[in-house]
């Protein structure tokens, strides 16, 4: 090999080992890939659990006091005392 060529193959190896230098230094871009996926089997899914526990049902219970038809109504007098405040 002539003096010169062994000179360009060396000047090429620096620069190869300086490409793969400044590619370890650099963070690596994150690569995506597209495809179809293949739907013709049976798709897996968890099993179902042997115990469920759903949500709790709260209705809420109107509570009225006793009272008879006979009873009278609870009235109050109109007291005209505190209209005057406001």
């Amino acid at each position: 090999m002539s003096k010169k060529k062994r000179m360009m193959e060396e000047q090429r190896a620096r620069e190869e080992a300086a490409r793969r230098q400044e590619a370890l230094r650099r963070p690596k871009q994150p690569t995506a890939s597209w495809r179809k996926i293949n739907n013709r089997g049976p798709v897996p899914i968890a099993p179902p659990s042997d115990f469920i526990q759903l949500t709790p049902i709260v209705q809420p219970i109107p509570l009225v006091p006793y009272s008879t038809q006979l009873q009278p109504l609870a009235m109050f007098e109109d007291d005209d005392q505190y209209d005057d405040i406001y």
